[in-house]
């Protein structure tokens, strides 16, 4: 049984992999969600190539899929190595100065933080429309204590997210309302984007996680996550795997075991290294 597991593996890797460089095909690894498998050719290629922005770049990001201690040490390293490679790179800018936050989040370090803050600022300089580094300074400038806070370039930040992507302005809003504890005002605003797009991803998954995190409306945002399986997410939308791994929830909180244990396998099935479904699973009774 070991071997034809083995072998289904192996035949699932090369359907994957392409006949492109170590670096294409490590990279097509990691965009499949094969992390382990993506760390570890990208760990031979950097030790072959120290120059290798991008293989430096998707290290970092594999690391910082990563749960153990440690992990996020690893992709601050990694994703400054790519940034000091190519400082002209936007992206890479972006998602160094996000995890930099996270990092400071856990650590409590200043300096990473001002580092985090820094390289979005600079990614935004060399590339306006990168929402994701502005996404991550409106949550920096929202959260920081004074001096580094300010919510006057918080909510400059976000007005100008709303205005080059109004659906993801929105949910930003629902994700503010979630952390300021105001559920009602939550599913209120995933209702008016409902309204007008029925078939809205993001605004449907909203709901979806907001029901999972209060515990109310909970029929409801079954149906949104449910109705999210039959629509095909965008590259930054979470993905089918993250649906069913809160559909789980909702069943936990339904308390039908017998429902969220199969909604949790289809997670993983979908991404065998989904941590959390992984865990959800192995509690269940």
């Amino acid at each position: 049984m070991r071997c034809v597991c083995s072998l289904l593996l192996l035949t699932v890797l090369a359907g994957i992999l392409s006949a492109g460089t170590p670096t294409d095909d490590a990279i097509a690894l990691y965009r499949a969600k094969r992390y382990p498998h993506a760390r570890t050719a990208l760990e031979s290629i950097v030790a072959a190539e120290p120059a290798n922005a991008a293989a430096c770049y998707y290290l970092g990001m594999t690391f910082r899929h990563r749960s153990e201690s440690g992990s996020l040490t690893a992709a601050v390293k990694w994703l400054k190595r790519a940034v000091e490679l190519e400082p002209g790179n936007s992206t890479y800018l972006a998602d160094y100065g996000g995890t930099s936050l996270q990092f400071s989040n856990q650590t409590r370090s200043l300096s990473a933080a001002i580092a985090g803050r820094d390289a979005m600022e600079k990614a935004i300089q060399l590339n306006p429309g990168n929402l994701e580094a502005r996404e991550g300074l409106r949550r920096f400038y929202d959260e920081a204590p004074w001096p580094l806070g300010s919510r006057a370039k918080a909510k400059a930040q976000l007005e100008e997210i709303s205005r080059r992507d109004p659906d993801r302005g929105a949910v930003l809003r629902v994700l503010m309302k979630v952390r300021a504890k105001d559920f009602e005002g939550a599913f209120a605003l995933c209702d008016d984007v409902l309204e007008q797009k029925p078939d809205n991803y993001a605004a449907l998954y909203q709901y979806g996680r907001t029901t999972t995190l209060c515990g109310q409306n909970l029929d409801r945002g079954l149906a949104c996550l449910q109705k999210c399986l039959t629509l095909t997410p965008s590259p930054d939308q979470s993905s089918h795997a993250q649906i069913w791994l809160r559909i789980g929830n909702i069943y936990e909180l339904r308390h039908q075991p017998t429902e969220a244990r199969a909604a949790y396998a289809s997670a993983l099935k979908l991404e065998p290294d989904n941590g959390p479904a992984a865990a959800a699973l192995t509690k269940l009774p």
